[in-house]
């Protein structure tokens, strides 16, 4: 399974991204057993905070999806399961920290902008390269904004251009950098401090902060869902 997840004790687990080739890629089904392993974190009184790494020193080096599908309806299936990912993190009571180790790109770039606290290696990049491939990251626009201004936003899509954590950093991607090797370490470090709260502070906190700064919007989520699935099939019938 792609997907682990292991408890370290007062109130902590991590999940890590063990994902496919070196480049630590998920495919629709990791992201959906990736759905259900936050689904069940939502449901664990005990939890009080989720830390997300990868496995060997990347972060994630994107999503893979269906290849040659025709129909909106299936595209719209095989995107959803970002959607899925994206809801069952934002349902989450308790702060959900990344470590970002090497490479975050497209999914991987995501979830890193829409966690409550992200640490990163100083070597650590970041990329969105779905325009490289012809896939308007749309996804990603329903919430990016929330952090990087438009133009820049715009930029960084349709460049599909690298960025080091120094300008992800100042694009308010991040919250800190840290020593190359050391991110699990801090994550952790971060992740007790918040456990170490009250649990409804903590839970309200979350909850509220992230609806005023409206990181998570089912309806804008689905809407481009529905632009891309149709973009999507149209493409891959006239191949």
């Amino acid at each position: 399974m792609a997907i682990e997840i292991s408890a370290q004790g007062k109130g902590v687990s991590v999940i890590t991204l063990a994902g496919h080739d070196t480049g630590n890629f998920l495919y629709t089904q990791d992201l959906l057993d990736l759905a259900q392993v936050l689904t069940k974190c939502a449901s664990d009184k005990d939890l009080r905070a989720l830390v997300i790494t990868g496995r060997n020193n990347t972060f994630c080096g994107g999503r893979i999806g269906a290849k040659g599908l025709t129909r909106a309806s299936e595209v719209a299936e095989d995107l959803g399961a970002i959607l899925k990912v994206n809801t069952a993190l934002n349902a989450l009571s308790v702060p959900v920290i990344v470590a970002v180790e090497g490479q975050a790109f497209g999914f991987g770039f995501g979830m890193t902008a829409q966690v409550d606290y992200a640490v990163a290696a100083e070597n650590a990049v970041f990329s969105l390269p779905e325009m490289s491939h012809g896939l308007p990251p749309l996804i990603v626009f329903t919430y990016l904004f929330r952090f990087v201004p438009y133009k820049r936003a715009f930029e960084l899509a349709v460049t599909s251009r690298q960025i080091s954590a120094k300008e992800a950093s100042d694009a308010g991607i991040l919250t800190e950098i840290v020593p190359a090797g050391s991110t699990l370490k801090r994550a952790l470090e971060v992740a007790n401090q918040m456990a170490a709260f009250d649990p409804k502070a903590m839970g309200l906190l979350r909850k509220f902060g992230r609806e005023a700064a409206e990181v998570h919007s089912k309806s804008g989520s689905e809407h481009a869902v529905a632009l891309m699935s149709v973009m999507l099939a149209e493409r891959n019938a006239a191949h």
